[in-house]
């Protein structure tokens, strides 16, 4: 007993003062208060006054979201957006689903590590060289051009980003074959969790590939699919590097404009600033709202096999 008191009292005497640890608290909690939270209030004030930097700022109320209800571009952008996101969404999480089933069900193992080592490594490109890329491929000279001209499909060659019809299905594929490796990380990862026991128990039961895939798999990593469901949306909304890159105003006439690069716009090119967080303050509202809504839908309680 005595022995047991010593230890405790020597970890105790070994440990940092409480206060040092408070101390050492300050600084990550004051920089997330400073560069995070601070200028989410100041846009969430500034929402509501006309507003740009270095000037006066004017209190308006809701004029600015009564001026975007009636903002044809504004609307224009979520349309775009819709038809933009229902793609990305349908692609971001089916095709990694998919991959995942294939690598799971890899007898190797050493080709299924080689098989995550492969999903993995395009994550190391930058983002902004891979929209350089997909807008040298879209190009006049590119090889998409060139492999049409080549075939003898001169009908089907378009000015890709700059034809109306086309340039918001080219940003729709920008990231084909849409393997994203944390998708299919965070998939893999759940289907690996799920016990030997339930997979043979559905195995026993006659289930074939198809019927675990439907009745045990995809029950037992709802809550990886509702993170990346959560994950993918917020990307949609407030994503806009690749439409500004490839088309740099949301051209042609407005057809890939969508509300995170017209925020930008009002901001940074038109001197509208306090419009400009009226847009951000809806898309976080819109996120809020559909995360929550989406944790009432799918509940944190989880599949009980026993229950089948």
């Amino acid at each position: 007993m005595n022995s047991r008191r010593s230890n405790k009292r020597k970890r105790a005497a070994g440990a940092p003062p409480l206060w040092l640890i408070y101390a050492l608290l300050v600084v990550p909690i004051g920089s997330l208060l400073v560069f995070r939270y601070v200028p989410a209030a100041s846009a969430l004030f500034h929402a509501f006054t006309a507003w740009d930097v270095g000037g006066a700022n004017t209190f308006v109320g809701l004029r600015n979201f009564i001026e975007l209800y009636r903002d044809p571009v504004f609307l224009q952008s979520l349309g775009n957006l819709a038809k933009l996101g229902f793609f990305s969404f349908t692609v971001s999480l089916t095709v990694p689903f998919i991959l995942a089933e294939m690598i799971f069900h890899l007898k190797s193992e050493r080709w299924g590590f080689l098989c995550r080592v492969a999903v993995v490594l395009p994550m190391m490109v930058p983002g902004v060289v891979v929209f350089m890329l997909w807008k040298y491929i879209y190009s006049d000279a590119g090889p998409l051009t060139e492999l049409l001209t080549n075939l003898g499909l001169d009908d089907w060659v378009h000015g890709w980003l700059s034809d109306p019809k086309t340039a918001l299905l080219a940003i729709a594929f920008v990231g084909f074959p849409f393997a994203y490796g944390v998708h299919t990380l965070i998939y893999y990862a759940g289907l690996a969790n799920i016990p030997p026991s339930v997979l043979e128990a559905a195995e026993l039961d006659g289930l074939g590939a198809m019927g675990r895939i439907l009745r045990v798999h995809i029950p037992l990593i709802l809550q990886q699919a509702k993170l990346l469901v959560v994950i993918t949306m917020i990307g949609i909304v407030n994503g806009f590097e690749s439409v500004y890159i490839l088309t740099l105003d949301g051209g042609p006439y407005n057809e890939t404009m969508v509300p995170g690069l017209y925020m930008y716009l009002n901001g940074f090119s038109y001197q509208r600033m306090g419009y400009a967080c009226a847009i951000g303050l809806l898309m976080l509202l819109f996120l809020l709202a559909f995360t929550m809504g989406l944790n009432r839908l799918v509940r944190s309680d989880g599949y009980d096999p026993a229950a089948r």
